[in-house]
């Protein structure tokens, strides 16, 4: 399913990691802050948008994202939305076929899920335009269906990773929360200086995208979210084991959780001797919090 994409991001980590700060144009749904128990406009009213692919022109470019529905889509009940992100090289259709990274089956059809399409199947967010596609989608989907505004959320891996992370610096009044898989500062972090909660795993043994690079980015919101500084127990590798450490002392709704885990550049990581990746729990753990 996660093909291998290891020399095109190592690539892409040496040409953009100090080159990206990228610049963010504020398309209307950018200027709207985080409000409590918001519902969107598009509740209480018949919905315009059904599961499928749909396209928008952001700055001359067509782009494309995968919407998937509830089954039983309610237009009175306020939905948890979940963006998904996928990685260098892979496609929206990927992130679909992979259940949004194992989140899906946890979410009891209560959720909406999207999988936004890369430009070159990549997030170099050039001049801010991934940021402004995240708002044009945005727009589209408060519109035409009921969404709690005060519940999106953004998970990728890899680049996909480093786009969530760079919604999280660019809206943090937009995302309540954000999970960053393996990701680097590639998209850009601006200006990055709000509080947002914050969900991070990486490999000790990562060479693709090594692990201080993760550790970097986590520390953006360690200080925005002013947790107490810590330095976090890692796993040895070869132990087969993850640790987890939880943040101390941030502010009022912004947590910040690191899982350090004995592995490569992965996304679903599995301790040894288990039969199942322990990533989609830790995740859907973390954005139920706010439920």
């Amino acid at each position: 399913m996660f093909n291998s994409v290891l020399l095109g991001l190592a690539i892409v980590a040496h040409s953009q990691m100090m080159s990206h700060g990228a610049s963010s144009v504020r398309a209307p749904y950018g200027s709207r802050t985080l409000a409590t128990n918001s519902t969107s406009t598009g509740c209480g009213t018949s919905p315009t948008l059904t599961s499928g692919v749909y396209e928008t022109t952001v700055n001359g470019q067509q782009r494309q994202y995968t919407l998937t529905l509830p089954q039983n889509y309610d237009p009175s009940n306020p939905y948890k939305l979940i963006f998904g992100y996928h990685w260098l090289d892979g496609t929206m259709n990927d992130v679909v076929g992979g259940s949004y990274y194992g989140v899906q089956p946890l979410s009891n059809d209560q959720v909406i899920f999207v999988a936004p399409q890369g430009l070159n199947n990549g997030w170099a967010n050039s001049n801010g335009d991934d940021i402004t596609f995240n708002d044009q989608m945005l727009d589209t989907l408060t519109a035409g269906l009921c969404i709690d505004e005060s519940r999106i959320y953004s998970m990728g891996w890899s680049y996909g990773g480093s786009m969530s992370y760079a919604l999280a610096c660019a809206r943090p009044d937009v995302y309540r929360a954000v999970a960053v898989m393996s990701g680097a500062n590639l998209s850009g972090c601006s200006p990055g200086t709000q509080p947002v909660a914050y969900y991070a795993q990486h490999g000790v043994s990562d060479s693709v995208l090594p692990i201080d690079l993760g550790r970097q980015i986590r520390d953006t919101f360690v200080n925005d979210n002013q947790c107490a500084s810590q330095s976090p127990q890692e796993p040895a590798a070869g132990s087969g084991t993850h640790i987890k450490t939880e943040y101390s002392g941030c502010s009022s709704g912004h947590p910040v959780w690191w899982i350090a885990f004995d592995g490569p550049h992965e996304p679903l990581a599995t301790d040894a001797g288990a039969s199942s990746p322990w990533t989609p729990d830790q995740i859907w753990e973390f954005f139920s919090q706010f439920d």
